[in-house]
């Protein structure tokens, strides 16, 4: 049988019919990512406040935090998704969307108790024109480095199944254990009672897990169930380690760096989160071996042979040592973004079994994570219907530390 060849007038007719639609294709395409595209005509009232707080340039914690605690629910079409898309809504933020819209569905049309206020915005990190309060803070308000006399606080127990978190939440749960102090550039900030001068958060009274959502910090602090998951640890000239609350739960906001035979970390700024495999932070975004600008002071260091330790105060690195080990040492970029939860792994876990000489157990993030919000509710009652905590005590700095802490941020 002969093969019927279509005429060149046809496969002209053809192409051209597919140019045209692959054209208008683009041209809707681009004009709905546009900034200028009007919403589409039933975006839900819920889905415009979200974009009014990305377009009023919020970071991601406080829209998620928004999102989570509106009780609202979320449902998105192709349609919206592109819209939001335009309109500067991150990646992050509309996977949560779409996580929050798929369990509305699921959940049965039981009786709902009508949800609690969104936690009120914090501030973000101040701009670097704007007031005091730096981030990262500059030399002139640096951490003292590690010495020899830090000792770790009596362990204490951790929070219990958590309501939806919000700043009267965190208030109630931690007032018995610190105090509040108004930070300028911070807003509302909390200081554990009988911390000595020179502790510093992700160091004392804790130590590292690998669990199955990566590096856990295991808090032995009676409080430690919330500021280490929730919020962000800050260095203020005058003030010392400030908590500031935030409302996204992470196994420890931490960021890592090695060189050979050690490995460091230094709790990451308020306002940085991790997006689309960088950084945004104060509305910029970076790559993922940013280092916020932070020098040898704000990192712990230890001989990755000492990584699993449960107290570092016997191998940390100080002085010289540690400024030799910071300049050779570069950013570890092992995070990811699983469904809007940051995660990091550190390195894969046959690496470190080689590095550390010891066989690595993957612990189940929950059980870890239970432990210490049951070691909270416990602590909570005794504190409560027993004895009183004490006043704050902070130590005071003397020479070189005291001058440094004067000079503010």
């Amino acid at each position: 049988m002969k093969a019927t060849r279509p005429s060149a007038s046809k496969v002209t007719v053809v192409i051209a019919v597919v140019c045209i639609t692959i054209a208008g294709t683009f041209w809707n395409a681009s004009n709905a990512f546009g900034s200028d595209a009007a919403p589409p005509a039933n975006l839900s009232p819920a889905l415009q406040e979200v974009v009014k707080l990305a377009q009023a340039h919020l970071g991601d914690d406080v829209i998620v935090a928004y999102i989570r605690n509106s009780g609202a629910s979320y449902t998105l079409s192709a349609d919206d998704i592109v819209y939001l898309k335009g309109q500067g809504v991150s990646q992050n933020v509309i996977s949560v969307l779409l996580q929050k819209g798929s369990a509305s569905a699921s959940a049965a049309p039981a009786s709902m108790a009508p949800a609690p206020p969104p936690p009120p915005p914090q501030p973000e990190a101040p701009a670097p024109p704007a007031v005091s309060t730096p981030a990262p803070p500059p030399s002139s308000a640096e951490p003292p480095e590690v010495g020899s006399s830090a000792t770790p606080t009596a362990p204490a127990a951790a929070p219990a199944p958590e309501p939806a978190v919000s700043f009267d939440y965190f208030q109630q749960q931690l007032s018995p254990y610190g105090t509040w102090v108004n930070v300028p550039g911070y807003g509302e900030c909390w200081q554990p009672y009988g911390i000595p001068y020179g502790w510093r958060p992700y160091y004392d009274n804790g130590y590292w897990v690998y669990t199955d959502a990566g590096l856990y910090w295991q808090s032995g602090y009676a409080w430690g169930a919330i500021p280490f998951h929730y919020g962000r640890w800050a260095y203020v000239g005058g003030y010392g380690w400030v908590w500031v609350p935030a409302y996204e739960y992470g196994p420890a906001w931490v960021f890592w760096r090695h060189s050979g035979d050690y490995v460091g970390w230094a709790p990451l700024p308020y306002g940085a989160v991790f997006v689309d495999g960088g950084w945004g932070w104060r509305g910029h975004r970076y790559a993922a071996d940013f280092d916020f600008g932070f020098g040898a002071s704000f990192f712990i260091f230890v001989g990755y042979g000492h990584l699993w330790e449960h107290d570092y105060h016997h191998y940390t690195l100080r002085g010289e040592e540690l400024h030799n080990v910071f300049r050779v040492s570069a950013i570890n970029r092992f995070h990811r973004d699983d469904h809007g939860r940051y995660i990091h792994e550190g390195l894969d876990r046959e690496h470190l079994e080689r590095l550390t000489g010891r066989p690595v157990t993957v612990a189940r993030h929950e059980e870890v994570r239970d432990r210490e919000r049951e070691a909270l509710r416990t602590d909570r009652e005794r504190v409560t219907h027993g004895e009183p905590r004490g006043e704050p005590r902070r130590e005071e700095p003397t020479g070189r530390d005291r001058d440094r802490d004067r000079q503010g941020p």
